[in-house]
């Protein structure tokens, strides 16, 4: 994967994420070539983690009751 410190990162994909919201560990950023902490993943948010959840389990019931109408 290319390394990518955040400012170059939200330049290249028109994010506007903070360094709360990724993880970031020392590396050569392959976008400005500079040495400073780059993008390596994302955090979980725990909202969105709960509404996925939620979403999940009213599928799962929608799909339930349908195969009981019929």
């Amino acid at each position: 994967m290319a390394e990518f410190c955040l400012d170059c990162w939200n330049e290249m994909n028109g994010t506007h994420y903070t360094p709360e919201q990724v993880v970031l560990e020392e590396d050569l950023c392959e976008g400005c070539g500079e040495w400073k902490p780059v993008v390596v993943g994302f955090r979980c948010n725990p909202l969105t983690t709960w509404f996925r959840e939620l979403h999940s389990r009213l599928e799962y019931w929608a799909a339930c009751r349908r195969g009981r109408k019929r």
